[in-house]
């Protein structure tokens, strides 16, 4: 079978924040929606998805791609297509996240509950994830025979970016639970995606149902069909014939959002305006070492065929809260491949949030 573009669907969560070294542009005029005071602008730098740098360079060059919010938390604010839905990829996974947390805090679950590594794995779909559910399972040192902690399987969700665990959340805790975490966050009309239904539909167009959920749940209840999709994945010929398409409509179809929605949920799990349950996401998202000077840093990013999406909050010490959000689509296999190579992107991110400077350069190029 070919793998290729199968296996680069895996996100790297570990955070990569690469300082801008260059000097900013100091002629021109500035463009972009901000709350900032206007400030020159130069050419912007070169386009390269591999530095912080290059990444403003993207930015100016692909404004019908991307869409971004970054709040540095003293009022200043600076947005592009912030309203556009753009495929989500695992950024969505905060939603679940958010429900869990919610549903811990009113003892609806039990985070030290045992399930059955069996139950999560009637949602995984093996090799289609770049390892990021056998990386989990190394982790966490459990096996296909024994039981997980609910709360360990949530955090392969986030740090490993594992795909089954969200749909074994969906399932468990119904669609309700999760529109109503995302309503809290600021973000309404949430419709719960499918990483596994989005999956099938890639793979498998003529068994998906015109519902990805029920082609889903069809998969996690249906051992014969499990296996018939199992050996479909031997084939030679599995992928469809314009990869990098078919994904972004998939994902415009089951799993959009907008960068401010993103943006608003982060937001709220970091000030702890999202009530019940915040200080349990913000937990999950901050599992990272806060950086030098700050209280905390919450992130969770995405990726799939020619889709990068991260979403970042920032506590600072001074008790304000940034944000930043970048959703990229429609990358080609070069710059796709690139990015995901140097993580660049957050970086870049993590700088606008601190650096006025930074701030002020990307303002510039969008």
């Amino acid at each position: 079978m070919s793998t290729k573009v199968l296996a680069a669907v895996a996100v790297t969560t570990a955070l990569t924040l690469t300082a801008c070294t260059d000097s900013p542009p100091d002629d021109a005029t500035a463009t972009g929606t901000a709350t900032s005071p206007a400030v020159d602008c130069g050419p912007p730098p070169a386009a390269d998805v591999t530095s912080p740098e290059g990444w403003i360079g993207y930015l100016a060059e692909h404004p019908d791609s991307v869409g971004l919010v970054i709040d540095d938390g003293h009022g200043n604010v600076v947005a592009h297509r912030a309203d556009d839905p753009q495929p989500l990829a695992s950024a969505v996974k905060v939603v679940h996240l958010a429900a869990y947390a919610r549903a811990v805090a009113d003892g609806t679950l039990d985070p030290a509950e045992q399930i059955p590594v069996a139950e999560w794995e009637r949602w995984y779909l093996p090799d289609t994830d770049g390892g990021a559910h056998p990386a989990a399972m190394q982790r966490l040192g459990v096996t296909p025979e024994g039981t997980v902690a609910l709360d360990d399987l949530v955090t392969a969700m986030i740090q490993e970016s594992d795909n089954a665990a969200p749909d074994y959340l969906r399932d468990r805790l119904g669609d309700d639970a999760l529109t109503a975490a995302a309503e809290q966050g600021g973000w309404d009309d949430f419709a719960p995606p499918t990483m596994l239904g989005n999956t099938l539909g890639f793979i498998a167009p003529e068994d998906t149902d015109a519902d990805l959920w029920d082609t889903a749940q069809r998969y996690a209840n249906d051992p014969g069909f499990r296996a018939e999709i199992h050996e479909l994945l031997q084939q030679p010929d599995v992928l469809p014939d314009d990869p990098y398409g078919e994904m972004d409509r998939i994902q415009r179809d089951d799993n959009a959002g907008t960068a401010e929605q993103l943006a608003s949920i982060h937001r709220a799990i970091a000030d702890g305006s999202f009530g019940s349950g915040a200080d349990i996401a913000r937990g999950h998202l901050e599992w990272q070492p806060a950086p030098p000077g700050t209280e905390g840093l919450g992130f969770k990013g995405g990726s799939l065929p020619g889709i990068l999406t991260e979403a970042m909050s920032l506590r600072l010490a001074d008790g304000t809260v940034a944000t930043a959000v970048i959703l990229t689509s429609n990358m080609t296999e070069a710059d796709y491949t690139a990015a995901r190579g140097s993580f660049a992107h957050q970086g870049l991110m993590f700088a606008a949030m601190t650096e006025p400077e930074i701030f002020d350069r990307i303002r510039c190029a969008v």
